[in-house]
């Protein structure tokens, strides 16, 4: 489990990639520096601002939901969530996806589509 020691904002001297999407942030940008523990080994990692954020508000990444790449799966788990077709007409789905949605991916997986048999 990754316990999460110190968090800061810097701004990047050279390009780091992000722990949560594994995505570059670029030289010169600001980010958020985080020093944690793992099974007694430190690590320090890069995250984006908007990666932060989206770790700091959804309960799942605290404990072992926090890894390498977790944001990008969890993008991918909601494309695939919303990718089934279970041969049923959806009638009505409970909220459109929006840009506030994919800030915090996992919004997605409490939406609800109710479908007509």
């Amino acid at each position: 489990m990754l316990e999460i020691r110190n968090k800061k904002m810097v701004i990047t001297r050279k390009a780091h990639e992000c722990f949560g999407c594994v995505e570059e942030i670029e030289k010169d940008k600001s980010a958020v520096y985080v020093s944690a523990k793992e099974d007694e080994q430190h690590k320090s990692f890069h995250l984006h601002e908007e990666c932060n954020k989206t770790i700091s508000r959804d309960k799942w990444f605290s404990g072992s939901g926090l890894y390498r790449g977790c944001i990008k799966d969890a993008l991918k788990t909601s494309e695939q969530l919303r990718s089934i077709n279970m041969g049923y007409e959806p009638i009505w789905v409970l909220e459109e996806a929006t840009d506030e949605i994919w800030k915090n991916p996992f919004q997605l997986l409490m939406k609800q589509t109710f479908y007509r048999y």
